[in-house]
């Protein structure tokens, strides 16, 4: 049987966190006050405080030392050279953890697929966005090799960087189809670390290309507000 899992208060803020953003709540470039966060959801500012330093090293909020947190907003630049990274992390990530896929790594894989097929059928776009975050972080610790984890961790927002765009109402999704790609990631890893490592790379460079063409659109030129202080609050905590 699978062990039941505890998630820390640090684990329960960051997805409480992460809902918000996915279900558009909490807005690109929107402003986090931790005193009301730790009000709202009962638990200490130390809490909020750790919960929003793990997203702002994922690259989902931009904390900025002794300023503000917000919301991470992106840039299409900003997204292609996310995508240029995910094609170096990613297919690597993919090799090691079809290595190391069994016994229980391809169970946890195929029940975070079902919970994005139900929430795509549900029309329950922060729950199949969960889904999807927890089943990139799954392969990523499929792969065994910390410092490559820590590498991927960096880009744990890549799979929903478009939200963080404030443009999702731009890209043309059908989530259960997107939820369905799933399952060929999975079966990728099933056939072998060469073969993961190549239909990865496949993949991401057929999404890259989608969700530019895509944003394209909703660019408009000129550097969003906040932009230099993400800047900044990232080479602050490096």
């Amino acid at each position: 049987m699978k062990p039941i899992s505890s998630l820390t208060k640090v684990d329960q803020v960051r997805q409480a966190v992460l809902e918000q953003i996915f279900n558009r709540s909490l807005r690109p470039g929107q402003r986090l006050v931790e005193a009301k966060l730790a009000a709202d959801l009962a638990v200490s500012q130390a809490t909020i405080n750790s919960a929003l330093q793990d997203l702002h090293n994922q690259g989902v909020v931009t904390k900025v030392m002794n300023r503000s947190t917000n919301v991470s907003r992106y840039t299409l630049r900003e997204i292609e050279h996310l995508f240029a990274v995910r094609l170096i992390l990613e297919p690597e990530a993919a090799r090691a953890a079809s290595k190391s896929l069994y016994p229980q790594g391809a169970a946890d894989l195929w029940e975070q697929l079902e919970n994005m097929l139900r929430a795509a059928r549900e029309n329950e776009l922060s729950r199949f966005c969960l889904a999807d975050y927890t089943f990139h972080q799954q392969v990523f610790q499929l792969t065994r090799n910390p410092f490559l984890i820590q590498a991927c961790e960096a880009i744990a927002a890549a799979p929903f960087a478009y939200l963080l765009c404030d443009s999702a109402d731009t890209l043309p999704t059908d989530y259960v189809a997107l939820a369905e790609s799933h399952r060929v990631v999975i079966q990728g890893l099933e056939k072998g670390p060469d073969f993961a490592e190549r239909m990865i790379r496949e993949r991401i460079a057929e999404w890259r290309d989608h969700s530019i063409h895509a944003l394209e659109a909703a660019e408009r030129g000129a550097a969003p507000v906040g932009a230099e202080d993400r800047s900044e609050g990232r080479h602050a905590t490096q």
